[in-house]
């Protein structure tokens, strides 16, 4: 009798902590998410048709949860204005209502824009293995333009590109605004960390014919202990595949694999990747298999019928590709 009483306790007590588990991970309603159907404004004719579309974009794909929804896409809002120059745009929580047929909800801003800011001037610092003015080449911007945020983003991917290409991976452009509120205006300076320049330590090619991985790899810029350059690397090989030739040229990738020796890179040149898709290996095993298949339901059908067939019904290595 006491065992079943020990059991009975112990079942009960399972019971409890299964109750208490659920309890706790059971998501509150403020956790719960909450699609965003439609965003509208008010008060922004004067801001430019295609701020407010990013504004609307970005909200949209944003993820909300139900308790931080009017805090969040309210940030995200000032965050798009600021980023075009609308430096004392005021924005007001959103109203929200539930939205017709669809679920989710219709958000709806009030925006008081104030005057937009513009470009007083831009200067760059920190440059050590590039010039400088190659780097102020690469930002579209002179002195009255508007603020925009999508082209200085475009800009410092396009700086670190650059810098790339010369071996300096770990290149990092950071900017800097002071602003002017009496003129509205702001005055930009991108200031370069370069880093390291890396090197290379090895190269390998995959999926190439021997005799052309070997005349591959005598290239002066895969030569080891040279700078790692992705750019010049794709146009020497390239230019082994003359434009207009019989062969046509072939696409592969290259992978930059880091040594724990500082600045030293592995290089891997894959051809294969570009040779065949997953989704042209996909179909063409797939093929393949039904093929095989149906020849195998063909020679079955033969000997189900008294036929004696020539060889046996194994057609993997006629249809291998």
């Amino acid at each position: 009798m006491g065992r079943v009483a020990e059991i009975l306790l112990g079942v009960c007590w399972l019971l409890v902590m299964l109750s208490s588990a659920h309890g706790q991970t059971r998501p509150s309603a403020g956790s719960a998410f909450v699609t965003v159907r439609s965003v509208d404004f008010d008060g922004t004719d004067s801001i430019p048709l295609s701020v407010t579309q990013i504004a609307q974009q970005r909200i949209l794909a944003a993820a909300f949860t139900q308790s931080e929804l009017v805090s969040q896409s309210t940030g995200w809002l000032r965050k798009v204005l600021y980023s075009y120059g609308y430096m004392e745009a005021v924005v007001d929580p959103p109203s929200v209502k539930p939205a017709e047929g669809r679920g989710g909800v219709v958000l709806r801003f009030h925006v008081e824009p104030g005057e937009r800011y513009y470009i007083s001037g831009l200067a760059v610092g920190g440059t050590k293995a590039l010039a400088a003015q190659e780097i102020r080449d690469l930002i579209p911007f002179h002195p009255g333009d508007p603020v925009d945020g999508e082209k200085l983003d475009l800009a410092l991917r396009e700086i670190r590109r650059l810098y790339a290409c010369s071996g300096y991976l770990d290149a990092d452009p950071q900017l800097s605004e002071n602003y002017h509120r009496a003129t509205r205006t702001l005055f930009f300076t991108v200031q370069m960390h370069e880093g390291d320049q890396y090197n290379i330590a090895s190269v390998k090619v995959l999926g190439l014919d021997a005799a052309l991985a070997d005349k591959l790899i005598t290239l002066p810029d895969l030569q080891p202990n040279s700078a790692f350059s992705e750019c010049r690397i794709r146009e020497a090989i390239h230019s082994l595949w003359p434009a207009g030739g019989s062969s046509s040229e072939p696409s592969f990738g290259i992978r930059a694999e880091r040594q724990l020796t500082p600045q030293k890179i592995d290089v891997v040149i894959d051809f294969s990747v570009g040779q065949t898709t997953q989704e042209e290996l996909h179909a063409q095993s797939s093929l393949q298999q039904y093929w095989i298949r149906a020849e195998e339901i063909r020679c079955e059908l033969r000997e189900s019928l008294k036929r004696k067939s020539p060889t046996p019904c194994d057609f993997s290595k006629e249809w291998a590709v």
